[in-house]
């Protein structure tokens, strides 16, 4: 796995006051529990940035009291105004103690529906899972060059020993739209195949009634 070294200072002080002057100065307050005991640590906000600000799955490092902590973000807060880092909750990683994450779903592969006019259709970017640290994988890679127009990829067809899905196993990750044209062309000689039998009913209900009242007559 990735990982981003975060180098944090112990916080002798906690409250609000503390807080404002902390990030007053550039910092982002942090918390780190999942392990022995919660620590409550500090650090520059630009050291956060290839941790938070990217679409891949990547563990921290937190450097902290001349020890070293692996760790994944578990929330983070940002300002609803100017959109900056305000706080960080981070969950320690144990070697025995599976955790959940989210890892990017990638798609590769052009799939044969594709050529045919379909669009291929991407319901997660990111999938939801439970692990042990050592099973997390750094993406899921999926290949849909097999799908063809109406094909489904769903929750179920995924299997990467260690890992669980987190997501209902009929849920569709992947599909290829069959396009409205091609649902025109194929309703259009089906629709035109119907009309001729459709109009022969009223007919022959007529001729009936025809043979019908040459009979009475007769």
């Amino acid at each position: 796995m990735e990982t981003v070294v975060i180098n944090g200072t112990p916080r002798t002080e906690l409250g609000k006051k503390a807080t404002r002057a902390l990030r007053k100065a550039g910092n982002v307050p942090c918390n780190l529990y999942g392990g022995k005991e919660t620590l409550n640590f500090y650090a520059p906000a630009s050291e956060f940035r290839k941790l938070i600000y990217t679409p891949d799955f990547r563990v921290a490092e937190i450097n902290l009291n001349g020890s070293t902590y692996k760790a994944i973000v578990k929330d983070s807060q940002f300002e609803p105004v100017k959109d900056g880092l305000m706080h960080l909750d981070f969950q320690e990683l144990l070697d025995n103690v599976k955790v959940k994450v989210y890892i990017p779903l990638k798609l590769t592969g052009t799939p044969k529906g594709i050529i045919a006019g379909g669009k291929l259709e991407q319901a997660f970017r990111k999938l939801h899972i439970l692990a042990l640290p050592k099973d997390i994988p750094n993406e899921v890679v999926v290949d849909v060059s097999d799908m063809d127009l109406g094909s489904i990829k769903r929750i179920k067809d995924l299997e990467i020993a260690g890992v669980t899905f987190l997501h209902a196993p009929a849920n569709p990750f992947a599909k290829v739209q069959i396009p409205r044209t091609v649902v025109e062309e194929v309703a259009a000689p089906a629709a035109a195949a119907a009309a001729p039998a459709a109009c022969a009913t009223p007919a022959a209900a007529d001729a009936k009634a025809e043979e019908k009242k040459d009979d009475k007559k007769k």
